[in-house]
């Protein structure tokens, strides 16, 4: 099996009603177009900073309210880890139109006058890239502009939002889910892929 359902992070009811998706962790030889792509698209040689590939499925209703990728500064600066997130992409699997909800909103992205955020709306097969602890406040972990959401699903939306995301550390990461994924497993289905689409 090439696909692990995700552990839930936080029991407390606060934790609890932050998110309502759900998330399944990939292991990297499963998504070697995935990989691929993303690894080109951010200048990269290999694979060994992507943490685990995820999908994550939003039923009607569900959502993920405001939050930032960006680690706490005591799992960044932990010297045996491999450092905070550099760069979150967020690839949509599915269309929804702005009647049926479920983009993803930076609240301090907007117009900047007390307009409505910023909205990404989910287009099948294109992508999002931002980077979560860039700029910002000098030496701070992170980059309070990039605080965002996933708007809730329209109850009455046709379709359910379907997204793949990734996440870039500092240093090589070490995955931990699903048990045995390694990146080196990947190795060989992203060079088959590569050289089948000539990138």
């Amino acid at each position: 099996m090439l696909l692990g359902q995700s552990r839930t992070v936080g029991k407390d009811s606060r934790s609890q009603a932050q998110r309502t998706s759900t998330t399944w962790f990939h292991y990297y030889e499963g998504v070697p177009e995935l990989m691929a792509k993303a690894s080109r698209l951010l200048g990269l040689e290999d694979i060994q900073r992507w943490e685990e590939p995820q999908t994550v499925r939003y039923r009607r209703n569900e959502k993920f309210t405001w939050h930032l990728d960006a680690l706490s500064p005591e799992e960044a600066n932990n010297l045996s880890g491999a450092g905070q997130r550099e760069a979150t992409l967020l690839v949509y699997l599915t269309d929804l139109p702005t009647e049926n909800g479920g983009a993803t909103m930076f609240r301090d992205l907007g117009g900047g006058d007390g307009s409505e955020p910023l909205k990404v709306r989910p287009r099948k097969g294109s992508a999002l890239l931002f980077f979560p602890s860039a700029g910002g406040i000098p030496n701070a972990p992170f980059d309070i502009r990039t605080l965002h959401c996933g708007e809730a699903v329209a109850a009455d939306a046709k379709q359910e939002k379907w997204i793949a995301q990734l996440w870039l550390r500092q240093r090589q990461y070490s995955p931990t889910a699903p048990p045995g994924n390694v990146h080196g497993d990947a190795f060989e289905a992203i060079g088959r892929y590569c050289n089948s689409a000539k990138i």
